[in-house]
């Protein structure tokens, strides 16, 4: 098994506390970060992958971390109908929620005290080592901008011409000729 699926595609922990002071950062995959990341994904190459991380406390009186990513990157990936390489820049967008795992029933016990609204229905990431992945965030905000399927520019899909089924009247026309 390949060491980069023990570990993850990408691995930037940052302690629960740190980040729920607050943080910003940017990371930046170097060449064989994006090498691996590439063969995990089945992509030709990843030219660039950035990610502008901003980690601040969610509201309530339970310790939430709030996470927002902005990702860029560039790729080289197959086109989905002709199979030629091309390349075309990728951007995405993640925000979600991180708990540590001792505080989980006291939300569940917050939550009951108020209203549900739609911003309740996304439960938070469960933390249980004290540490957020970051990298594994990213990882996910590349998941959902990335299209494994993606057509080159000015490719078109050029469904082929189905032969038809002569018509029964057809075929009987043909049988009387033949006579």
């Amino acid at each position: 098994m390949d060491t980069h699926e023990d570990k993850g595609l990408w691995e930037h922990k940052v302690r629960f506390d740190t980040a729920l002071r607050g943080l910003k950062l940017e990371l930046t995959a170097d060449t064989e970060r994006r090498a691996v990341i590439a063969a995990g994904f089945g992509m030709v190459s990843l030219d660039a992958l950035t990610a502008h991380i901003e980690t601040r406390p969610g509201a309530g009186t339970v310790p939430i971390v709030r996470i927002r990513l902005r990702l860029e990157g560039a790729v080289t990936q197959e086109c989905g109908i002709s199979l030629e390489p091309f390349s075309h820049p990728l951007f995405g967008d993640l925000e979600i929620d991180c708990i540590e795992k001792a505080r989980v029933t006291d939300q569940v016990a917050e939550i009951g005290e108020h209203e549900l609204t739609l911003n309740d229905l996304d439960e938070p990431d469960v933390i249980a080592n004290g540490q957020i992945d970051l990298g594994q965030y990213v990882i996910e905000a590349l998941g959902d901008a990335y299209d494994p399927f993606a057509r080159k520019p000015g490719v078109v899909f050029d469904e082929p011409a189905a032969e038809r089924e002569p018509s029964p009247f057809a075929v009987l026309a043909n049988l009387k000729r033949d006579e």
